[in-house]
């Protein structure tokens, strides 16, 4: 078959990449670079991203491994050890240790409340903030881990998404870093789908896309170039306004996440570990994490890396960026006496909202992936149920790649 792929994104790629072992695939890229929000920056001997957080939600076990792996891409992806610590009282602890921080009664909730998600005996249709309400240590825990992993409070977070997550937790375990970041994977993939024959067009803006009712009659991409099928990396909202269909029910809107990514320089460890460090207690900041541990390349050298994430909450981006600032000043001042501002710099603040937010759709409102046997749509607006971050653009290709296989 012959396929057009609309966006060079972590989705558009995978897509590429496994498809183009045996059909004919041609991308269209309306940026000068591949890999959308998901590769590096090279800044003043710092790899900073485009978005993601050089992490992996599910290391090398998950959806984006089993990609990483179909692709036959070669790429390496170092689970994390631990998978994370909460920080409370300017201590980090693992997630079995919080139990020595919660009264005996609170400690027979919390049992409760863990067997009840693993079990799936829990009211799906409330918010997770709902779920965890009346235990303060288990409420500061949830919201940071769902803004870190979702960008969403915990009560924008459905409690059927936290289920699913859950359930992939338990499947394939916690996080883990790409080596070389981002880039590392994206750079892998390209290579093989410029092997297989490929082709990538960048600077190439897809802004009409027609697809026939009829599956004999051919797809078209600005009116000039036919397939078979078409695959859209772009948001649902973008490919349906350049498209001839409406698939998106009004009732059922996909809603965007927000958040704030801070990138650091430091001198200082702020961790010694690979993993996420969850600020429960933090104003806005939800965690961060250090991936120069794995990888010395992401960092100048004699420096790390530290990459921090926060839901944005209000609307006003400049008193949000503040309050991120303000709980990272506090970060190193407990973390090292006599710290002093010149002790770390801030390399970026990046934004994602609007025509670019973290997630085109929050988990909950996202569509299928599959419009119907010619449309496909493919990256973080379709993850589906429990996906999170890469992990749910992984789902939505794989999905997309199981209904092209049976065609």
């Amino acid at each position: 078959m012959k396929i057009g792929i609309i966006g060079a994104g972590l989705g558009g790629l995978f897509s590429a990449a496994i498809l183009s072992k045996k059909h004919d695939v041609t991308i269209y890229e309306k940026l000068p670079y591949i890999g959308g929000r998901f590769t590096n920056l090279d800044y003043k001997g710092y790899q900073l991203t485009t978005g993601a957080l050089h992490m992996i939600p599910h290391g090398a076990n998950g959806f984006f491994g089993q990609l990483v792996q179909e692709s036959n891409c070669g790429a390496k992806i170092i689970n994390s050890n631990p998978d994370g610590l909460f920080r409370i009282n300017n201590t980090n602890y693992g997630f079995e240790e919080l139990k020595k921080l919660v009264s005996f009664k609170d400690k027979l909730k919390a049992l409760k409340m863990l067997a009840d998600l693993k079990l799936g005996t829990v009211d799906k249709d409330i918010s997770f903030g709902t779920f965890l309400e009346g235990i303060s240590i288990a409420e500061k825990v949830g919201n940071s881990f769902s803004g870190w992993a979702l960008s969403l409070s915990s009560y924008e977070t459905p409690m059927d998404e936290v289920m699913a997550i859950s359930k992939y937790y338990h499947k394939f375990g916690g996080p883990g870093i790409p080596l070389g970041g981002c880039k590392g994977i994206i750079d892998a993939l390209e290579q093989v789908i410029l092997q297989n024959g490929g082709i990538i067009h960048k600077n190439y803006i897809v802004d009409k896309v027609y697809i026939p009712e009829n599956y004999q009659e051919k797809c078209t991409i600005n009116d000039e170039n036919e397939f078979d099928i078409i695959i859209s990396n772009a948001s649902p909202i973008i490919t349906q306004k350049i498209s001839n269909l409406n698939f998106i029910n009004k009732n059922k809107m996909p809603i965007p996440s927000k958040g704030i990514k801070v990138s650091i320089g430091s001198r200082n460890k702020l961790i010694t570990h690979n993993g996420v460090v969850f600020t429960t207690e933090a104003e806005r900041l939800n965690g961060f994490n250090q991936p120069s541990n794995v990888d010395k390349s992401l960092a100048k050298e004699g420096h790390n890396l530290i990459m921090a994430h926060a839901t944005q909450i209000k609307n006003n981006i400049n008193d949000e960026i503040d309050l991120v600032l303000e709980d990272i000043d506090n970060l190193f001042s407990e973390e090292f006496t006599g710290h002093k501002k010149e002790d770390y710099k801030i390399l970026a603040i990046q934004t994602y909202r609007d025509e670019c937010p973290v997630n085109h759709a929050s988990n909950g409102t996202d569509l299928k992936p599959v419009v119907n046997d010619k449309l496909y749509l493919v990256g973080d607006g379709v993850k589906g149920k429990g996906g999170i971050e890469v992990e749910g653009v992984s789902l939505s290709v794989i999905e997309v790649l199981n209904h092209i296989n049976k065609l």
